[in-house]
Order: C-alpha cells, then structure tokens, then sequence
C-alpha cells in the first residue's frame, strides 16, 4: 500500500498500559455511582474539544485558541440524552501548587468562568467517596436539572 509524500510508514509510538491512574480510576469510580442516572462522565477532556471560540476578531481567536491548546479537563459530567455539559471536575494535587500549574489552572478557571460551566475543584490528596461526592455535587446537578 503505497504512502502519502512526508508521511512515515511508521511511527516510534505505543499504547499506554493504563489510560487513567490508579488514583483516577477509583475517583471515576466513585464519581459514577455518585451521579443519578442521566448523567455520564469524560475523563481527560481537552477544552477545545469542549468550548467554541465565539469572538471573530482573529487575533483573539489564535489567542483564546493557545490559551485553550494543550489543556484539559480532568472529569467532565454531561447530561443524557443530548450529552450536554453540566459540570467539569479537576482533582488538584501537589503540582498545583506551583506557580506554573496555578497559571494554567487560572486559565481553566476563566475559560470555564466565561462560557458560564461550572468547574468543581477537589483535592486529590483527599478519599472521594460516593456520599461525599454526592454533598459536594448536589448543588449542581440540581441547578442544572432546573434548567433542563
């Protein structure tokens, strides 16, 4: 099968063991069985997947773009059957207390901020529980459930 000009016949790539941390599997975990049916959880979800740049002017497009590029969400809570986004969940943990990572978590919080969806930010250092996942989530599950 003949390839495409620039294009390698291979590539120096593997598929990754586990997708999720072990941390992060058992906080998905809890997540589900914290949520009441109709809703469906993301991991690992990148913002320009998730938000539309609505200005025109191109400068601020290529802006919000990079400022958006190579970020991700690490939970995103969606409402079934549209599959529309009701909440996104960051598990912060030791490096988000760094100056560089509490940038990149500024930008999150603006963009999340400005196209009016809520982001939830737990420690990670922290057990999730079902129980307590449902207390911290409630209020937005029942304010979007309102709305829909």
């Amino acid at each position: 099968m003949p390839t495409l000009d620039g294009v390698p016949d291979d590539l120096p790539v593997r598929t990754k063991q586990y997708f999720l941390a072990r941390s992060e599997v058992a906080f998905l975990a809890a997540l589900e069985a914290a949520l009441p049916a109709g809703y469906r959880v993301f991991p690992n979800v990148r913002l320009n997947d998730l938000f539309l740049i609505t200005t025109r002017h191109p400068g601020q497009q290529k802006g919000t773009y990079a400022r958006l590029r190579d970020k991700h969400v690490d939970f995103l809570v969606v409402a079934l059957p549209e599959h529309r986004p009701v909440f996104a969940i960051e598990l912060d943990g030791a490096s988000h207390d760094n100056a560089q990572q509490q940038y990149r978590d500024a930008v999150k919080d603006v963009a999340f901020r400005s196209a009016g969806l809520p982001l939830v930010r737990l420690r990670a250092e922290v057990q999730h529980t079902a129980p307590s996942l449902r207390a911290v989530l409630s209020e937005h599950l029942s304010i979007r459930r309102a709305h829909a």
